[in-house]
């Protein structure tokens, strides 16, 4: 009984490793920086949100997928009370607050 049961949690196990494989390769893919890529995939973002994001990359082929994902999870970030993570994928957080277009969460 043990074996089976332990057979089963090894499965999900792989699946879900599975599917979080296939989102890093598909971003790699596209150009995505490593720095940016370990804050994408990390478990705030559901690995679903981020898989239909892919999937809606792939239908639309634009011209720069990467960036294009991006907005989609600053999308999902900020319906979920969440700052974005950066506007674009060459600009790091330091140009965003230096330029005044980073966002500061409002204090009471």
């Amino acid at each position: 009984m043990f074996s089976i049961c332990a057979k089963i949690y090894n499965m999900r196990k792989e699946t879900y490793n599975t599917r979080r494989k296939r989102v890093r390769e598909s971003l790699i893919e596209w150009g995505m920086p490593k720095k940016i890529l370990k804050k994408v995939i990390n478990p705030p973002h559901k690995l679903g949100d981020l898989e239909k994001i892919i999937k809606a990359t792939e239908k639309r082929k634009p011209s720069s997928p990467a960036e294009y994902f991006l907005k989609g999870v600053n999308y999902y970030r900020e319906k979920n009370g969440q700052l974005p993570l950066y506007r674009s994928i060459t600009t790091n957080k330091k140009e965003l607050i230096k330029n005044g277009n980073h966002r500061e969460k409002d204090s009471i």
